[in-house]
């Protein structure tokens, strides 16, 4: 009986024979690859200025482009194209376009839409596969054009004050 313990406890014990001395070696490297968002840039007012409802008579009419300008600092050296996107309350009656706020007041029957540099829409919420690179200048402060606009999506378009917000999230390459 002792013998077949014995030969047990040999059995569960680790061999000799059978280890191995073994190394992983594990190295890599970090680059900066993304910028920083200006100060200017993190909490933006686009005033889209006044409009008339006369110029909103047909759904697809749009008001004046109005400019505004994410700016981008301390672009690492390997920075070198973004792709931004914009999130927000979408219009039920225009996915792609930002509701206004649902406040007292407000106008009715125009949406936002925004554009990007080649005046080109944006849809509110896209993904980020069906969006464009943007070219970066490593390094250097880089200024990303965009345009806003308010967009006939429901006849009559009612007067009255005209407030929306959307983030946007940048995706560097």
């Amino acid at each position: 009986m002792m013998a077949k313990r014995l030969l047990l406890l040999i059995a569960l014990l680790p061999h000799a024979g059978f280890a191995a001395d073994s190394s992983i070696s594990i190295t890599g490297s970090l680059k900066s690859n993304t910028c920083t968002v200006s100060g200017d840039s993190k909490d933006l007012t686009v005033n889209l200025q006044e409009s008339m409802t006369k110029q909103f008579r047909a759904k697809g009419n749009k008001g004046s482009m109005m400019p505004f300008s994410i700016i981008l600092d301390s672009c690492g050296g390997f920075a070198t194209a973004v792709k931004v996107s914009f999130t927000g309350v979408s219009d039920i009656n225009a996915p792609g376009l930002l509701k206004l706020d649902p406040i007292r007041g407000n106008a009715s029957g125009v949406g936002i839409q925004l554009l990007n540099s080649s005046k080109e829409v944006i849809p509110l919420n896209a993904a980020s596969a069906t969006l464009n690179w943007q070219t970066l200048e490593p390094g250097k402060k880089n200024a990303l054009i965009f345009y806003a606009q308010l967009m006939a999506i429901k006849i009559p378009v009612t007067a009255g004050h005209v407030s929306s917000s959307a983030n946007f999230i940048l995706e560097f390459q």
